[in-house]
């Protein structure tokens, strides 16, 4: 179970400090956006480079509704979080739950958590039931670290009809805020294999002065198990900040090296 599940959070995970997840996300505020309004389309493109270039943030990835149903072994996958660096790789705690089919809510279930840290080289994770530490092969890691942040670039710049829906703070960033629509198939690193034509409403927020984002809302269902209502929430903090990658100093070695 640990190696299915594991490759989902770590696709799942960038969207991109392990310890236990932050608190409720506050009230935006609003304040009126300024006149003549920023052009949308230009501030796409800007958030999309940002990501492209970005180099480390800590992360919160959260269902508002719903989660990630792994049918091979009815688990739930509901939030995690953790830190990302382009250089280092990614380590992150994923919250689980045991269910007995995708009709269920995930706190029916059994929860258990899981670590994990990947690098460019090594794959870690602890077991569900015991809490030890494993190293697994690589090759079971389907999307490279190195590549995360370009995938919600992608997303972000395959966003069709953008409109800009004004400013508000998040944290201490004054932010503006864009939704628009962007094709589930985007989504598909989640191995939720979205269906042809299917789309979702993205909502975004971006940095004013930087254009670095903020936070997303990916609202809709990708997968054939997801829910109808399902909105997952991708969160930024401390972006290009330093951040260390900590393999486990003692682990069971199931790689045959």
């Amino acid at each position: 179970m640990f190696s299915v599940i594991a490759l989902v959070c770590a696709a799942l995970a960038l969207s991109l400090a392990c310890g236990d997840p932050p608190g409720p996300t506050p009230t935006p505020t609003l304040s009126p956006t300024p006149t003549p309004a920023p052009d949308v389309d230009a501030l796409l493109s800007e958030t999309s480079a940002g990501l492209n270039s970005l180099q480390s943030t800590e992360f919160a990835v959260r269902h508002e509704s719903g989660a990630i149903f792994v049918p091979g072994f009815s688990a739930k996958l509901t939030d995690a979080t953790g830190v990302w660096d382009a250089e280092q790789g990614a380590q992150l705690a994923v919250d689980a739950f045991l269910v007995p089919d995708h009709h269920a809510e995930a706190e029916s279930g059994i929860y258990f958590q899981m670590q994990l840290v990947i690098t460019h080289d090594e794959y870690y994770g602890t077991d569900p039931l015991s809490g030890t530490w494993m190293k697994q092969p690589t090759v079971l890691v389907p999307v490279p670290v190195d590549q995360l942040n370009h995938i919600i670039a992608e997303l972000i710049a395959d966003i069709t009809d953008p409109e800009l829906d004004g400013q508000e703070v998040i944290g201490d960033r004054n932010t503006y805020k864009i939704s628009g629509d962007a094709p589930a198939s985007v989504m598909d690193w989640l191995l939720l294999e979205a269906s042809e034509g299917q789309s979702v409403r993205v909502e975004l927020w971006t940095d004013t002065e930087q254009k670095l984002l903020q936070q997303l809302r990916i609202i809709g269902a990708i997968g054939e198990f997801d829910q109808p209502d399902t909105v997952r929430e991708i969160i930024l903090t401390n972006i290009n900040q330093p951040v260390a990658i900590e393999p486990p100093a003692e682990f069971t070695d199931l790689t045959g090296g």
